[in-house]
């Protein structure tokens, strides 16, 4: 039967049943049991994962807030933390927090202005500020209609701080999204900023589709040029192809229509396309994208387990000496392999050194940079109205506007790079794991095909930016400046804009150092992450072949009746994988 004529329940129960079969052929198999039956769960679970993604007040909250009926969802006036929000189907409105260090915490049964309210502890910056409390994900279960084709709707901050901030909260969960929808709005309908980001994003989902906001504020032909200025924009400088979907929406109509019932006002807002059409039939695809993945990932698993018991079957098959002899070259490769590991580990610490080092010369250029642009604006402002606040005003403004870009350059600079070095690391451990198999393989002549591994990097931390200095509080009980009004004007300057320099000596030491923060911090987990990877995928792949092997060897040891006993169950078990193989594959 050819896999696409196989439902995905059938698949599910195939790989369900297959997990524990291969659970029994010995210990060394249990992490390929485990990953197959993480597999089958997936199919069960048949949710579709649809992220929502856009710049900070693009009107996110508002859309995912019409889609679901009603407002749940908090906004603010500042970005949220970086907490990505998953809103799932369920009878009552509940809330299931998970943190990074403690149990989880659950509130159920709430209403609408309930959920908002407990959701606006965790997920902002005024309850909860640099993610104090240490939140890791928050779970909603909603009743909305929009969720009962099995769409999970995934919120995500905004997207208008700096470049570490969005990834952090993006790339960890977009490879096990199925789908995203990315929200622009018509003031103005793309940025820099925005543009970016897809770059780096587009790759990581399958499938993404865009959001046109507050049409509303636009004329029927202002709208109509929004839209093909937006499509331009994605196509010549994101790279996207030009047949993208883009859907005019005005969320905050769709919100007042789906409060009031009006279904007609609800169907003119746009809303009603993307929750009716749109999700509907993403929800329909689900299962074509999800079984193709699937099969894939099975496949080589199941293809890993087969190398290990053809190998087993091989050795019970050779004349003891022989046996012996390959046994002795095989662990000869093995600390072949170790050696390499260890090589490979002192290449990735003195490449960790190397991008430390490229991220301090980043931090020095972006500190002379910012210290220049805050001394121009502070002293500027305090040349032409002549007080010290609106010098800080200045500064702000400065931050709030132009220091996000300086990050999003910079940050993305040091990202595109650590990801490069990373990929030359993660195809060198992909060849070093997979020459303990095909070592073996080619040892004792069985067939194996080589799985295509896929790597890619995750930033977890974030980084964030600090409007204005907090870091000292005054010593006198009135502002200094009206301390300075009797003194000599001169003197008045002097102690002014020294005052100033050291606003902007502290502004440049807590956002520069913020971001060279953050990101030595993503580039020790980034690489000890690696180093663990390498370590594990080794001894699985040699457990899994040393173990086959070594138990060939003591059965051949042994009398003829146990050799006979186990090469028989090795027959049995190579033929239930070798079918399993075919349905996965298609084969004839």
């Amino acid at each position: 039967m050819h896999p696409d004529t196989l439902d995905p329940p059938s698949l599910a129960s195939d790989l369900a049943s297959l997990a524990p079969a291969i659970r029994s052929f010995g210990p060394e198999h249990s992490p390929a049991a485990d990953r197959i039956a993480m597999l089958a769960h997936r199919l069960e679970e048949g949710t579709f994962h649809l992220a929502v993604l856009g710049q900070f007040k693009r009107g996110k909250s508002t859309l995912l807030n019409a889609l679901l009926g009603e407002a749940v969802l908090p906004s603010s006036v500042v970005p949220l933390t970086a907490i990505p929000t998953r809103i799932s189907a369920g009878p009552a409105r509940t809330v299931r927090v998970a943190f990074h260090d403690r149990p989880d915490e659950n509130v159920g049964a709430v209403d609408a202005a309930e959920l908002s309210t407990v959701l606006a502890r965790y997920v902002t910056e005024e309850a909860n500020p640099e993610n104090r409390l240490g939140v890791r994900e928050v779970h909603v279960q909603h009743p909305s209609p929009a969720l009962s084709h099995g769409v999970v709707l995934i919120d995500t901050p905004g997207i208008g701080s700096t470049f570490a901030h969005n990834t952090a909260t993006t790339m960890a969960f977009l490879a096990e999204c199925d789908a995203a929808l990315f929200l622009v709005s018509a003031d103005p309908p793309i940025t820099a900023v925005e543009v970016e980001f897809l770059r780096e994003v587009h790759g990581c989902v399958p499938r993404l589709f865009f959001v046109l906001n507050k049409v509303d504020y636009l004329s029927d032909d202002e709208a109509t040029t929004a839209i093909g200025f937006l499509r331009r924009v994605l196509v010549e400088q994101a790279g996207l192809p030009a047949d993208l979907p883009v859907y005019p929406v005005s969320a905050r109509r769709g919100l007042a229509a789906r409060a009031s019932g009006d279904a007609t006002a609800w169907n003119a807002s746009g809303c009603a396309e993307v929750a009716d059409r749109l999700l509907a039939f993403l929800a329909m695809e689900k299962h074509q994208v999800l079984e193709v993945s699937v099969r894939r990932q099975a496949a080589d698993l199941v293809d890993e387990v087969l190398l290990a018991l053809r190998l087993s079957a091989r050795a019970l098959a050779m004349p003891l000496e022989e046996l012996e002899e390959k046994h002795r070259r095989f662990e000869t490769a093995l600390l072949e392999a170790e050696q390499q590991r260890r090589f490979a580990r002192d290449m990735l610490t003195g490449e960790q050194k190397r991008m430390a080092e490229l991220v301090e010369a980043h931090a020095a250029v972006l500190r002379e940079r910012y210290r220049a642009r805050l001394t121009d604006a502070a002293l500027a402002a305090l040349s032409t109205v002549g007080t010290e606040a609106a010098a800080v005003e200045a500064m702000a403004a400065l931050v709030a506007e132009e220091f996000p870009r300086e990050l999003e350059a910079t940050a993305a600079v040091l990202d595109e790079e650590l990801a490069c070095r990373l990929q030359v690391h993660h195809e060198n451990a992909a060849r070093l794991i997979g020459s303990v198999r095909t070592a073996a393989a080619e040892l004792f002549e069985v067939p194996y095909r080589v799985p295509t591994s896929e790597h890619r990097f995750e930033r977890r931390a974030r980084a964030w930016w600090v409007r204005r200095d907090r870091s000292s509080s005054p010593v006198l009980p009135v502002p200094p400046e009206v301390v300075d009004r009797a003194l000599p004007r001169a003197l008045r300057e002097r102690r002014a804009r020294a005052r100033v320099e050291r606003q902007v000596e502290n502004l440049v030491r807590a956002n520069v150092e913020n971001l060279r923060w953050s990101t030595l911090q993503d580039l020790d987990a980034a690489f000890r992450g690696f180093a663990t990877e390498l370590d594990t995928g080794l001894e699985e792949a040699v457990a899994a072949t040393r173990g086959a092997i070594d138990a060939a060897v003591a059965a051949r040891r042994q009398h003829e009746a146990a050799v006979r006993d186990l090469a028989d169950r090795r027959e049995e078990q190579v033929a239930l994988l070798v079918a399993a193989l075919e349905r996965l594959r298609g084969s004839p």
